[in-house]
């Protein structure tokens, strides 16, 4: 009834909000009678033109609710990613109508602050699998919610690497997505542990100066990606980083003109250091 064409991330959840008219109310499951969340739902009148209606997504019980349509026939169709069921043909009133759909393999992405911290506006994600020879990027992108489901993943063990906002990435190895099994939740939880590096960017007459920030670690082997460790300052040329493991780091700041500057940080957890950097 449903079969997978290629991978990609599915819609973020949304609620909707409520509006006149008759509805269409239903399930989806699997094929095992699991409900499938996030199940895009999207209505036409059966022989004519879209609808301008906002699609519907199945919520955790994989139940559905098309709202605000006039009396008739309406084609209904199913999409999880891009994978879709046969469009189904379905009257206004029905309440109890049963969809099944081919699960594809997948994970929920769940990103969580600790209590009294600020949720990174925009969350940046990577997933990668390990094979004998290299690292293979599955998956990548970017979310405003807090759950994200990602579909069509096939089977195997996964690296997730998150990040967003002042806090340092959070690395989740071991995650195992298995064939005909629900999608784990993988939670990732920003600036659990760790210490805090707060501080601004000079110039040399003592104004602040917008800039970019970068760290590296001196006392530690390893690397991570440029675009994993820079932030923009704001205005005021102010910079917040969270979620630093205990140890000795650079701070890193420069300007448009490449100017560079400099300076040492030990950072223990739980605590705040400053560093302030002076650009020529």
């Amino acid at each position: 009834m449903a079969h997978a064409e290629d991978h990609g991330p599915a819609e973020d959840l949304a609620d909707l909000p409520e509006v006149e008219g008759a509805t269409i109310s239903g399930v989806v499951t699997d094929f095992d009678n699991v409900p499938l969340v996030g199940v895009r739902v999207e209505a036409a009148t059966s022989g004519g033109a879209d609808l301008d209606l906002l699609p519907v997504l199945t919520d955790v019980e994989g139940r559905f609710q098309v709202e605000g349509l006039a009396e008739g026939r309406y084609d209904l169709r199913f999409l999880l990613g891009r994978v879709k069921a046969r469009t189904l043909a379905v009257p206004v009133g029905t309440d109890q109508l049963r969809v099944r759909l081919a699960r594809p393999q997948g994970l929920l992405l769940v990103t969580r602050t600790e209590p009294g911290a600020e949720p990174p506006d925009l969350v940046h994600f990577v997933l990668e699998r390990s094979t004998p020879n290299r690292t293979i990027r599955e998956h990548f992108g970017r979310t405003l919610k807090r759950r994200l489901l990602l579909w069509s993943i096939r089977p195997g063990k996964y690296t997730l690497t998150a990040w967003g906002g002042p806090y340092l990435p959070v690395v989740v190895p071991g995650v195992e997505v298995v064939e005909s099994m629900p999608a784990p939740e993988v939670e990732v939880l920003f600036a659990a542990v760790g210490g805090t590096i707060e501080g601004q960017v000079m110039g040399a007459a003592g104004e602040p100066r917008m800039a970019t920030v970068a760290w590296r670690r001196l006392d530690a082997a390893g690397h991570m990606p440029r675009h994993l460790t820079t932030q923009s300052t704001d205005e005021q040329g102010r910079f917040l980083m969270r979620g630093f493991p205990s140890g000795r780091y650079v701070i890193s700041a420069w300007d448009g003109a490449q100017s560079i500057v400099d300076v040492e940080v030990d950072v223990e957890d739980e605590k705040t250091q400053s560093a302030q950097l002076t650009l020529p």
